[in-house]
C-alpha cells in the first residue's frame, strides 16, 4: 500500500478530469427539472446533482490547502480571487445580458435596469438580485436562469477560512485539528439533517462545507490514509449505505472525497491529459444552467431527455471553451503579480516563486 501523499501526485493525477465529469454530472441533473421531463435523479436522499457538488467541495478542500500551505497569504487570496471571480461576473453578464435578453425578446420582461441589477448585486456573491420571471414564461422551470452560482459563494467562504486558519501553522501541525473539524462539521450537519431547516443558507452550509473539511483532513492525513482498490470499495459500500439509509448527506463526504482521491491516483494515465493544461470543467458549470434554459425556450424539450442532455452538453461546451481561453487562463497569467509588486516594493531581488500548482498548469 502507498500512502495518499506517495499515489496522488498534485502534478501528474486525474482530478481535472473528475472535475469535468463531475461538472457534466451537475448539468445532467439540471436536465431533469429545467426540461420538466422527469423528476431529478437521487441516490436515496441525495440528488445526483448534489453528489457530483460535493465531489468539487472535496477535491478543492485537498488541492486548496495545499496551495495555502505552499504561498503566502497574498499570493494565496489573489490566486483565489483570479480563479475564481473573472470567469463568474463574465458568466453574470452571459446570464442578464445574453440568454435572459434572447428569453426576453419573445416573451418580454427584459430590461436593461433589471439586468443590470442582477449583475451589480450579484457580483460580491453575497447580496444579489433576480431576473425578471417573464423572460422564462413557458419554461418549466422558472424563476431562475443559473440555478448553479449559489453553490459558489460557500466555496469562496471556505477558501477564506481555509487562508486564515493554515496562516496559524500549530492548527496543521497537529492532526487531531483536521479531525475536530471534520467530526464537528459532521455533527452539525447530522443535526440539522435530523431537525433543522431544509432550505436557506444554514443548510446549504451544512450541505456544503463538509466535504470541503472531508478533502482537508485527508491532504492532513495524507502520510497515513492509504489509497487502494480495498480502500475505494469500503468508501463506495459506505457511500451507497449512507444514501439508502438517508443518511447520505451528513455521512456521505467522507467516502466520497477517499472514493475521489483513489480515482485521481489510480485512473489509467491517459485520463491525466484530460483538462491539462486546459481545464473546462468551471465554465462547464457556470454556463451549463442558462444555456439548458435558452434551448429550452427554443423547443428543444422535444427531443426528450435523453436528446436535450446531449444537446445540453454540445451546445455547453463552446462556452466552457470560450470562458477558459478568453477570460479564465488570461486572469491567471496574473497570478505572479503579488511577487512582482513586492520585489518593486523592496527593490531588491527574490527568486521565482517555485512552487508547484497542484494540478497540472493550474490551481483548484
Amino acid at each position: 500500500m502507498s500512502p495518499a501523499a506517495e499515489r496522488l501526485d498534485l502534478r501528474h493525477n486525474s482530478l481535472n478530469a473528475i472535475r469535468l465529469l463531475l461538472a457534466t454530472l451537475v448539468m445532467v441533473s439540471h436536465a431533469f427539472p429545467i426540461s420538466g421531463l422527469a423528476p431529478e435523479p437521487h441516490l436515496g436522499d441525495i440528488k445526483l446533482g448534489t453528489l457530483a457538488v460535493g465531489g468539487f467541495f472535496t477535491i478543492s478542500g485537498y488541492l486548496i490547502s495545499h496551495s495555502r500551505l505552499n504561498s503566502s497569504l497574498i499570493s494565496y487570496a489573489w490566486r483565489r480571487f483570479l480563479r475564481i471571480f473573472p470567469g463568474y461576473w463574465v458568466a453574470l453578464a452571459f446570464t442578464a445580458f445574453v440568454a435572459a435578453w434572447l428569453g426576453g425578446t419573445v416573451r418580454g420582461g427584459w430590461s436593461v435596469s433589471n439586468a443590470t441589477t442582477f449583475v451589480l448585486s450579484s457580483a460580491d456573491m453575497v447580496g444579489g438580485s433576480s431576473i425578471d420571471d417573464r423572460t422564462l414564461a413557458g419554461a418549466p422551470l422558472t424563476g431562475s436562469w443559473n440555478g448553479s452560482l449559489w453553490t459558489l459563494k460557500w466555496e469562496v467562504l471556505c477558501y477564506i477560512a481555509v487562508g486564515l486558519a493554515l496562516g496559524l501553522a500549530i492548527l496543521w501541525r497537529r492532526s487531531w485539528v483536521s479531525v475536530a473539524a471534520f467530526v464537528g462539521a459532521t455533527a452539525v450537519t447530522l443535526g440539522v439533517h435530523l431537525v433543522g431547516p431544509a432550505a436557506g443558507p444554514i443548510y446549504q452550509a451544512t450541505l456544503l462545507v463538509p466535504y470541503f473539511v472531508a478533502g482537508m483532513m485527508l491532504l492532513r492525513l495524507s502520510d497515513r490514509v492509504h489509497l487502494t482498490g480495498k480502500g475505494a470499495v469500503v468508501a463506495a459500500v459506505a457511500l451507497l449505505l449512507a444514501c439508502l439509509l438517508h443518511v447520505g448527506e451528513p455521512l456521505g463526504p467522507l467516502p466520497l472525497a477517499y472514493l475521489l482521491l483513489y480515482a485521481g491516483a489510480a485512473a489509467p494515465k491517459v485520463f491525466q491529459r484530460v483538462g491539462a493544461p486546459h481545464d473546462f470543467s468551471y465554465g462547464m458549470y457556470l454556463y451549463a444552467f442558462p444555456v439548458q434554459q435558452l434551448l429550452i425556450l427554443a423547443g428543444l424539450r422535444d427531443l426528450g431527455l435523453v436528446g436535450f442532455i446531449v444537446a445540453s452538453i454540445l451546445a455547453t461546451t463552446p462556452f466552457a471553451v470560450a470562458s477558459w481561453f478568453a477570460v479564465e487562463r488570461p486572469a491567471m497569467m496574473a497570478k505572479h503579480l503579488p511577487a512582482r509588486w513586492r520585489r518593486g516594493a523592496t527593490s531588491a531581488p527574490e527568486a521565482p516563486d517555485a512552487r508547484p500548482a497542484p494540478v497540472g498548469a493550474r490551481e483548484g
